[in-house]
């Protein structure tokens, strides 16, 4: 496992926020104790299927381009998936390893009131400095209208102002300070006295996009389970075909080794 990057020689510290308040990032190293090894084993199967280049279908490891590549029916979403690839990338090494990834569904699927909010301050913090600014929150409010949005002769602009309404009302009730930005200290704050709303809204837009990414492997990611519907597929294993995909062929397609982390 560790040849295949599942498993690391030594986690790194994952210390976050030079600048900012300290967000801790979660604890890579522990994010298995929330699901059970065979669970474990169907969330592999998920990332090699994420690793899986969308055209040459060969391995390749889990970067900015590949995962991008994995958003392409999303395009709406699109400052989302971008800022959601920073806050996966807790190592800012340019590749999410497995263990970035098993930390993101933990706090996606199954993390508590606090997990959730990190995760979704660090989608806030766009460029991963500690703090949010005004413009950051365009990402969020641009995204939370996207699913409403219709061609421009029909849009109601209502709806738009609503939503940047909205977000310069959260925004200028966390820089309580009016210094034009906030850390993640002001953001636990503002949702400790006013709620969560924002949290869940931003969270259930992740869970819609990332479900409908991975709904061609078959398994389902939900706060009691991960279940596979399609046991006769193993993602992980090369030397296994997969000729059922592809009604064009008998042959199963000839996968490289497994992505290294």
């Amino acid at each position: 496992l560790k040849a295949l990057g599942l498993i690391a020689d030594e986690p790194p510290a994952l210390g976050i926020g030079v600048m900012g308040s300290q967000v801790g990032k979660p604890d890579v190293q522990g994010q298995s104790s929330a699901f059970a090894p065979k669970e474990i084993y169907n969330l592999k199967q998920v990332y090699f299927y994420l690793c899986l280049h969308t055209t040459t279908l060969t391995s390749c490891p889990l970067d900015r381009n590949q995962f991008q590549s994995l958003f392409t029916h999303h395009r709406q979403f699109k400052p989302l998936w971008r800022a959601l690839f920073n806050a996966i990338d807790l190592k800012e090494d340019n590749i999410i390893c497995f263990e970035e990834f098993l930390a993101f569904v933990t706090q996606l699927k199954r993390g508590d009131s606090d997990a959730r909010r990190r995760l979704c301050f660090r989608i806030l913090d766009g460029n991963c400095d500690g703090f949010v600014e005004r413009s950051d929150l365009r990402v969020a409010s641009d995204a939370k209208v996207a699913p409403q949005k219709k061609p421009s002769w029909k849009q109601t602009p209502s709806i738009i102002d609503d939503v940047e309404d909205e977000y310069t009302m959260i925004f200028n009730r966390c820089d309580a300070d009016g210094d034009g930005r906030f850390n993640y200290e002001d953001f636990e704050n503002y949702c400790t006295q006013h709620g969560d709303t924002v949290v869940t809204d931003m969270l259930k837009l992740l869970s819609v996009m990332f479900d409908g990414v991975i709904e061609e492997t078959g398994i389902s990611i939900t706060s009691t389970d991960v279940k596979n519907m399609k046991p006769h597929i193993d993602w992980q294993d090369h030397k296994i075909g997969v000729s059922s995909l592809f009604c064009c062929s008998a042959h199963a397609p000839i996968f490289t080794t497994p992505a290294v982390a």
